[in-house]
């Protein structure tokens, strides 16, 4: 009999219990149904479950059939569902019912989003931060801050690889393709301890520079003695105007030397003298700059985020053109670039050859629009590949001629030409204008880049076919065409208005001659 009485003591106290344990589970819980086990279950168990997970991100970032109309780099929801997929839709932020470290490293790489240009309230900063210092949440609160984690990595690294914006929808002249691979699913998927952005970023040295400079005008925007100097400017004074360029510069020099060197790094003539032209520029607000740094950094993007060893990059603005080798810089020039109304696009292609003394195929445009038709006796005129008089092309005929101009020292190619086969017909060549160079606005081609001392940069290239100066001036003195081969180098003609100087050490604000800007930065904002 007593061991009978103390079963059923046992037993109410486990009833006891157990009915506590149902009371704790339901309390904060806004949830119908289910039995005594399922709370029992519920209440040793901290993980947020897959099944939750996927609840949430059917109903935050459902597929649709659209989807599969979308460019699938740039489709979030797309890119969301991969992830967890790969991950078998557990967690990939939260250790228990807590987020961990991984977390709190992304939002400060969210927070440096500023370095580069962009907002990081796009990619939910605020939300992040309080999905992180929620306390006794539910379920379903963690499962909205995991995937708004995922999310903000994924946008992020998305914006840093290919752009905010689409180039095909912004700039119908630039052709530069970008051809990068999105791998920010793929690596997330794989739950690294390493989740920084970086490797996103473009490897161009020039957007690192740019990087910098957005954080020199940040703290140049708080610092009191130059604002003051930037509002003092207006009365010309010469020592003011050195206080600016100092404070810009980070130098403590004030002689004319670094009034030429704030005037290069200006794209001003550089006088030495604070003239007009270098006030107008002294007046410019930090913020002027930002505008332009956000606006270059997002062309920048659209370019590859990978850079070969070895490349030339032409200036549209600054018309000047560069060949770098190793991260040095083995040639820089002056250049000649398109005129307002024939501008030259933005491209990217790898060079194939050059030739020495090229003649050069007149394309239609030219024909018809400056010759009408009429062909002066210096070129040569075909029809199915054979030489007819020119008198035989006439305006409305024309289109069924081949107008060429044959080498030699009146050719518009001049000596050397440097191909990079690609539609639009644009490459690198020599001109018998030699003297255009001296010009200080040199937007003056038919849509081509002609190279100020092209002999040397033929050289440079060649130099393992041992083809040197003396060579290529052999073939010039008999005017002799020859072809030779070159190293597939990547040849960037870009339209850029904040650049690099020519040892990639500080950053040039160039004019904007084509009126590019205002566009990209009406869509940036």
């Amino acid at each position: 009999m007593k061991i009978r009485v103390l079963s059923k003591q046992v037993l109410a106290a486990t009833v006891i219990v157990t009915g506590a344990v149902t009371v704790s589970c339901n309390s904060g819980q806004n949830r119908e149904g289910g039995g005594i086990f399922d709370n029992i279950s519920e209440a040793f168990s901290s993980e947020v479950t897959p099944e939750t997970i996927n609840k949430i991100l059917q109903e935050k970032y459902p597929q649709s059939s659209d989807s599969a109309k979308a460019d699938p780099l740039r489709d979030l929801n797309a890119q969301m569902h991969r992830v967890y997929a790969q991950n078998s839709t557990k967690p990939l932020w939260l250790e228990g019912r807590k987020f961990g470290k991984q977390a709190t490293e992304l939002i400060k790489a969210i927070e440096d989003l500023k370095w580069d240009g962009l907002d990081p309230e796009t990619y939910g900063l605020s939300e992040l931060k309080k999905a992180v210092a929620q306390k006794d949440a539910s379920d379903e609160a963690l499962a909205s801050g995991e995937l708004a984690f995922t999310a903000s990595y994924l946008s992020a690294a998305r914006d840093l690889t290919l752009g905010v914006l689409n180039p095909a929808e912004i700039d119908k002249e630039w052709h530069a393709d970008n051809d990068s691979t999105l791998t920010a699913a793929d690596d997330l998927a794989k739950a690294p301890k390493d989740i920084s952005l970086q490797k996103y970023r473009p490897a161009n040295p020039r957007y690192a520079l740019m990087q910098k400079e957005l954080q020199k005008w940040d703290k140049l925007r708080s610092d009191t003695t130059y604002q003051q100097s930037k509002t003092a400017i207006g009365n010309a004074a010469s020592n003011v105007a050195i206080s600016i360029m100092q404070k810009e510069l980070a130098s403590s020099a004030s002689d004319t030397d670094m009034v030429k060197t704030y005037q290069y790094l200006n794209h001003l003539s550089k006088t030495g003298k604070i003239d007009e032209e270098t006030i107008k520029v002294l007046r410019r607000s930090p913020d002027e700059y930002t505008k332009l740094l956000k606006i270059n950094m997002e062309r920048l993007r659209w370019l590859p985020n990978t850079m070969e060893g070895r490349y030339i990059w032409v200036s549209i603005p600054q018309t000047e053109i560069d060949y770098f080798k190793d991260g040095n810089n083995l040639f820089h020039n002056r250049s000649v670039v398109g005129a307002k109304i024939t501008r030259t696009p933005t491209i990217l292609k790898p060079m194939q050859n050059i030739v020495i003394c090229p003649p050069w195929t007149l394309p239609l445009s030219i024909v018809g629009k400056e010759y009408g038709g009429r062909i002066p006796s210096y070129y040569e005129v075909y029809q199915g590949g054979k030489r007819v008089p020119n008198s035989a092309v006439n305006a409305s005929n024309y289109r069924r001629f081949t107008v060429r101009q044959p080498a030699g020292p009146r050719a518009a190619l001049g000596y050397v030409k440097f191909n990079l086969p690609n539609q639009w017909d644009i490459y690198l060549h020599d001109t018998p204008g030699r003297y255009v160079f001296a010009n200080k606005n040199r937007y003056l081609s038919h849509g081509c880049v002609r190279v100020k001392d092209p002999k040397t940069l033929a050289a440079l290239i060649l130099e393992e076919s041992n083809v040197g100066v003396d060579s290529i001036d052999v073939l010039i003195s008999r005017n002799r065409t020859r072809q030779f081969p070159t190293p597939k180098i990547p040849v960037y003609i870009t339209y850029t208005t904040v650049n690099a100087d020519s040892a990639l050490q500080k950053v040039i604000y160039l004019n904007d001659p084509y009126k590019k800007d205002s566009v990209i930065l009406a869509r940036l904002k």
